[in-house]
């Protein structure tokens, strides 16, 4: 996954993984600093749902926000905001400070940066690639962004958090620094074409890239099925912590190691996915990716070894790769420039929405009825999903060369 793809998509992407290794570290320290002062599932299982809120709240503003202003200079302030509040995180652990009150309002203000830094550099990509090289761009891109996110970065939070609790928070603040750095030398505007709409006002253009995403059949589609998706992974990685502590035995960096079966799945996803998409038809991938991920996640909930269940979760990996690849390629061949930071963060206005609500879903089952049954309801939300994707995709032209100059959703 080198090089090829021009030097600015090689800043874009260095930028990308330095960033992400400073969330991986996230995933594993903040549980890890819950699950030291609690071990109410409801409680833990909200350290997902605060990630999540930021979507919710201000994803689509955010949109309006990256097609009007330029995109760099976005993805600059985003990355040194978020470096700032990991330092004073990072501050207020070292005094002492463990209230998970706090710890939500961490993950909420992270989730706005993220808001404006991940469809900023998403709506890049096309303007530094050609269509033909679109799957490899998203493929080298979302590969390098979960490897390090959920390899790299969980076990080494773990690490970090068995040396000092406020160590992890510390070293996402300069990793959020360093991302700002790298991305800062981007060209201003290399891919940046002006909003068409600025007279419609801010909160127009807000609401335009919801309506935009939910009446295009195959957009809809696709944000049905991610949303499906993450909520199934939310779920499931809510109480994640619980089965890898109190089934599988598993101490810190254990569970890193657990997490990052997920991301070795991704991972591998994501180097396959330009020669499947080459081989297979775009619908067919997408739909046999949601069935497949049903027997991952149901792979987890009757696993009771370690190993068994980091299969699941990398079978889970491998398939979703497959389906992010297909999607995100065709809203940035079929989208134009001036709405697609808008069409973007609409689509992750649900589908994001939907990883609160899985796990809150999650946090629920595990607590009336078990944490493995929560595994079991994951799998048969994604499994309800498949039937409608292929109906509503399999006659549809999905491919980015020959969608080129075509505007579906326009």
């Amino acid at each position: 996954m080198r090089g090829g793809l021009g030097r600015a998509y090689d800043r874009l992407l260095t930028g990308y993984t330095i960033s992400n290794v400073g969330n991986g570290v996230l995933l594993a320290a903040i549980p890890l600093l819950a699950a030291s002062n609690t071990r109410n599932p409801l409680a833990i299982s909200g350290l997902t749902v605060a990630a999540g809120l930021p979507w919710i709240m201000i994803g689509p503003l955010s949109g309006a926000i990256v097609d009007r202003v330029d995109r760099r200079s976005v993805m600059v302030l985003a990355e040194l905001g978020r470096a700032g509040l990991m330092g004073i995180a990072a501050f207020y652990v070292f005094l002492g400070g463990e209230s998970i009150i706090v710890l939500y309002a961490l993950l909420v203000l992270v989730g706005v940066g993220e808001t404006l830094f991940d469809p900023a550099g998403l709506a890049l990509v096309p303007g530094l690639v050609r269509p033909e090289q679109l799957d490899a761009a998203n493929s080298r891109l979302y590969g390098t962004q979960t490897l390090v996110q959920r390899f790299v970065g969980p076990p080494l939070g773990g690490w970090l958090f068995a040396l000092a609790a406020w160590a992890p928070l510390g070293v996402d603040a300069l990793s959020f620094l360093a991302a700002g750095m790298v991305v800062l030398g981007l060209p201003r505007g290399a891919s940046r074409t002006p909003s068409e709409h600025r007279t419609a006002g801010l909160m127009a253009e807000t609401v335009e890239g919801v309506r935009r995403v939910w009446r295009d059949s195959v957009l809809r589609a696709f944000m049905v099925g991610a949303g499906a998706l993450h909520f199934a992974t939310a779920a499931g990685l809510s109480v994640l912590v619980l089965i890898a502590q109190d089934r599988f035995g598993l101490t810190g960096f254990g569970f890193g190691l657990t997490m990052g079966g997920l991301a070795v799945g991704y991972f591998l996803g994501y180097v396959v996915a330009p020669s499947i998409t080459a081989r297979f038809p775009r619908a067919r991938i997408c739909v046999g990716a949601l069935v497949g991920v049903t027997g991952g996640f149901l792979l987890v909930a009757v696993s009771w070894f370690p190993l068994l269940g980091g299969l699941g979760l990398a079978l889970v990996g491998l398939l979703g790769a497959q389906f992010d690849v297909v999607a995100i390629t065709y809203r940035q061949s079929a989208v134009p420039d001036h709405v697609l930071g808008r069409v973007l963060t609409g689509f992750w206005f649900v589908v994001h929405g939907a990883i609160p609500v899985g796990a809150l879903v999650g946090g629920l089952v595990a607590t009336w009825a078990g944490v493995g049954y929560t595994y079991v309801a994951a799998a048969l939300s994604v499994a309800a999903v498949a039937p409608y994707l292929w109906v509503a995709l399999r006659s549809e032209e999905l491919d980015p060369e020959r969608l080129q100059g075509e505007s579906p959703c326009s």
